[in-house]
């Protein structure tokens, strides 16, 4: 990737060191809707995540790279700083997490065994840059919500942090494969391909969600192994899944503060608030409208 040489008129944002090696970058974008200048430090390894909207990375002249809303972008450049801009939606969100390439040897790797989560800690005198792009699931979008929130004291929130970025950081590099012993029929690619049409069908229509057997006419599978098969790939329920994405939302509606809890409720899709309320408190371990007054 080329360097940006003469940059136009921007903001800038810096990583926020948590722990000797670890730190965290979070960005809303302002009014002015100028782009966002950050600094990628060889030796570190960077991972981005789009709360909201798309965000669009410019490296250099020549190099853009957009991070649709729900992904996550990985960096890493053994060499050299690179200096990229950010642009996303007026008011939209992004967190950023940094990484020593050391501190990541210290923490998956232990005695000298291999990382299998991560494959290149083992090579020796790694020296080419890596980039990669991947989806974020439920579990994490609520550690980037927590990541994006100051409720405690100074030194307590930045332990709290870093116990969400650490705990981040192991749903990312989490590799288990679907257990095919277990679900024989995971061992079809069509079959997986399938469930995972049947999770985007959800986020596409999360408000009002389709009934197992109409995903399963919409995805091609029978029942059983829509709901097998959406356990053991996402290791969630369908259920669970879109009381997830649900309450994720809620949420996110709650931080804007433009709407009371009924409303919220009724937004997403609860005809009985109290139901809403519950399954919040379930979920996140307080109730939205203590939430709300604490944000």
């Amino acid at each position: 990737m080329a360097l940006l040489g003469n940059t136009p008129k921007r903001n800038s944002a810096e990583f926020q060191d948590l722990y000797d090696g670890i730190g965290v970058l979070r960005v809303q974008s302002s009014d002015s809707n100028l782009p966002t200048g950050v600094d990628l430090q060889p030796e570190n390894i960077h991972l981005f995540f789009s709360m909201e909207g798309d965000v669009s990375f410019q490296f250099g002249p020549m190099y853009m790279r957009p991070l649709p809303q729900g992904q996550s972008f990985f960096i890493y450049n053994p060499k050299d700083t690179l200096k990229a801009l950010a642009t996303m939606p007026k008011g939209h969100r992004m967190i950023g997490v940094r990484i020593a390439f050391s501190r990541m040897h210290t923490l998956f790797m232990r005695d000298g065994v291999d990382a299998q989560e991560l494959p290149f800690l083992s090579q020796k005198d790694l020296q080419r840059p890596i980039y990669d792009q991947r989806g974020v699931d439920s579990g994490m979008q609520i550690l980037l919500e927590n990541l994006f929130h100051d409720r405690l004291s100074p030194n307590a929130q930045r332990v709290a942090h870093l116990g969400q970025i650490l705990e981040l950081l192991g749903l990312y590099f989490h590799t288990s494969e679907p257990n095919v012993v277990a679900c024989p029929f995971l061992k079809d690619e069509e079959t997986v391909r399938k469930i995972r049409q049947a999770k985007s069908i959800i986020l596409d229509h999360w408000q009002s969600p389709p009934t197992i057997a109409e995903l399963a006419e919409k995805t091609g599978l029978n029942a059983y192994r829509l709901k097998v098969g959406f356990k053991e790939v996402y290791g969630n329920t369908v259920y669970g899944f879109v009381m997830d994405t649900r309450l994720n939302h809620a949420r996110r509606m709650l931080d804007v503060g433009e709407k009371s809890v009924n409303e919220v409720a009724f937004d997403i899709g609860y005809t009985n608030p109290s139901h809403f309320i519950a399954a919040f408190k379930k979920k996140f371990g307080t109730t939205p409208r203590k939430y709300k007054v604490a944000d």
